[in-house]
């Protein structure tokens, strides 16, 4: 039986996409997140309730804090650096794989740093065209992308277990959560497979995901109002009810981690129930994972 949890509205700027929320700066109380249709990236600071943002030239699929300051953004002509000042500076794109052609326009969608400071990258199509997408890595200060899983159609939720030595991953439409073996470099991943699938009938897909320090991880789900937590052996042990349908991502934050930060998105839709696209905020009574920054 699963733990119930519940919410309050954490910000109630709404967003088209909300997505990608990360915490960082002193006591992880700088949480950021995109909306990522509507060209913004925006924040919140946990202790003092300040908020701000800026907008970016283009769709804007991830904002990841970088160690120095500023951001890597996931615009669909990037990823890119931006400085603290706003200057950008552009890294190399998927023009640099090896027959790496889009069939159908495409942009970035999720994305993390590991532990060792590699930038993971997905893509979709804006149709949704299936296996259109791929899994990306780019270590820092190198000249290319390397693509490291193909045939996705939504790249969507990552992280890593606490030893380093397993890599979950979400693409969406495989309707899935899937486990690969992280190698001892920290880097290789192989031997894919799925850990859990959503139920026949069930309309929840699997979104964006955090992991906390007992390895559980805490799954948003697209169509479902909710974020599970899923335990080592996959089971559901806690159930978070979001008032909003659509659940994008999720991230720890605070200066203990204990607090999950929950990020919606109002899809355009003229009915949508009234927190649709607003971020909420909660105490799951477990501490999560720091998020990594990028090291560049």
């Amino acid at each position: 039986m699963s733990t119930k949890i519940s919410v309050e509205v954490f910000d109630e700027r709404k967003c088209l996409l909300g997505e990608g929320p990360t915490s960082s700066g002193p006591g992880n109380n700088h949480v950021m997140w995109v909306n990522i249709l509507e060209n913004q990236v925006m924040w919140r600071n946990l202790e003092t309730g300040i908020a701000g943002g800026y907008d970016t030239s283009e769709h804007v699929s991830f904002a990841i804090p970088r160690t120095h300051g500023g951001e890597v953004l996931g615009t669909v002509s990037g990823p890119v650096l931006r400085d603290p000042d706003g200057k950008i500076h552009q890294l190399p794109t998927r023009s640099t794989v090896v027959g790496d052609v889009d069939t159908t326009p495409t942009r970035w969608n999720d994305a993390k740093v590991s532990r060792n400071g590699d930038l993971w990258l997905g893509t979709m199509a804006y149709d949704v065209e299936p296996h259109a997408g791929a899994l990306y890595r780019y270590t820092p200060n190198s000249s290319f992308l390397e693509r490291i899983v193909s045939d996705i159609t939504i790249s969507n939720g990552m992280d890593w277990s606490f030893k380093n030595d397993a890599f979950f991953y979400i693409d969406t439409m495989a309707l899935s959560i899937d486990r690969f073996d992280v190698a001892a470099d920290g880097r290789t991943i192989s031997n894919r497979r799925a850990m859990w699938k959503v139920p026949e009938g069930d309309p929840a897909l699997p979104d964006g995901m955090a992991i906390d320090e007992q390895d559980g991880l805490w799954v948003a789900f697209w169509g479902g109002s909710v974020v599970r937590r899923f335990d080592k052996d996959f089971r559901i042990t806690a159930e978070i009810d979001i008032p909003a349908p659509f659940v994008t991502s999720c991230v720890f934050a605070g200066p203990d981690l204990d607090t999950l930060i929950i990020t919606t998105a109002h899809n355009g839709q003229a009915d949508a129930v009234p927190q649709s696209g607003m971020t909420f905020i909660c105490k799951p009574g477990v501490k999560g994972v720091a998020t990594n920054l990028f090291p560049m």
